[in-house]
């Protein structure tokens, strides 16, 4: 395993991380019977959407094996590329419809820390 990199936390206290990359952790919580549909909703919302918006870094998006959950993690070049793409048609289309099939937890960090294989 290669050494893990770490890039620092935005907060008061660590002005040098304002405005570096954004990591956005979306939980969504389903009924099992809605964890398909939303599952292929986020991913046509990631070719249609996010691969075209200015700033996006990456993302990875996974089912839970219990139905119940679908996690997107998106990354981000700042905090406005995130603002520009949620304030897009097709950002906010989307998000009213993922709304409508699942509650959301959405988490914000600028401390990422990255574990590679070897």
């Amino acid at each position: 395993m290669t050494a893990p990199t770490e890039r620092p936390a935005s907060r008061p206290d660590n002005p040098a991380a304002a405005g570096g990359e954004l990591t956005v952790t979306s939980v969504f919580t389903v009924t099992e019977q809605h964890q398909d549909q939303l599952y292929a909703l986020l991913t046509a919302n990631g070719h249609d959407v996010l691969e075209h918006t200015p700033g996006f870094l990456g993302s990875t998006l996974s089912r839970s094996d219990d139905g119940r959950h679908v996690i997107h993690h998106a990354r981000w070049r700042d905090d406005d590329a995130l603002a520009a793409m949620l304030a897009s048609p097709g950002g906010r289309s989307s998000m009213a419809a993922s709304r409508l099939l699942a509650d959301v937890q959405v988490i914000r960090s600028h401390h990422t820390l990255a574990f590679d294989a070897s």
